[in-house]
C-alpha cells in the first residue's frame, strides 16, 4: 500500500421508494457523490443531494463535503474531523 489518496466527484441520480396511495412510488433526485479513494479502492462515499434549482444551502453542503474530502486526501484529517 502506497497510501495514495484521491477524491472523486460524480453527478448522478438516486431512486427511493416512498409509500403512495395503495403502493409505492419511485422518486429520483439529483446529487453529487464525493468519493474518497485510497490505493485505488473506495474507502468512503458522501451523497450530497441537489435540487433541480440548487440553492445556496445545496452549494454550501457540497463545498463542505468536498473541502473535507480534499483535506483528507492531503492527509490532514480523518473522516468527520471538524477542525
Amino acid at each position: 500500500m502506497t497510501g495514495e489518496r484521491q477524491v472523486r466527484l460524480q453527478l448522478g441520480t438516486r431512486a427511493v421508494s416512498v409509500p403512495a396511495g395503495h403502493g409505492h412510488e419511485i422518486l429520483e433526485y439529483a446529487g453529487v457523490t464525493v468519493e474518497r479513494v485510497e490505493d485505488g479502492e473506495p474507502v468512503d462515499r458522501t451523497w450530497v443531494p441537489v435540487g433541480s434549482c440548487p440553492t445556496y444551502a445545496d452549494d454550501e453542503a457540497l463545498i463542505q463535503a468536498w473541502h473535507e474530502a480534499l483535506r483528507w486526501s492531503d492527509g490532514r484529517v480523518t473522516r468527520h474531523d471538524p477542525t
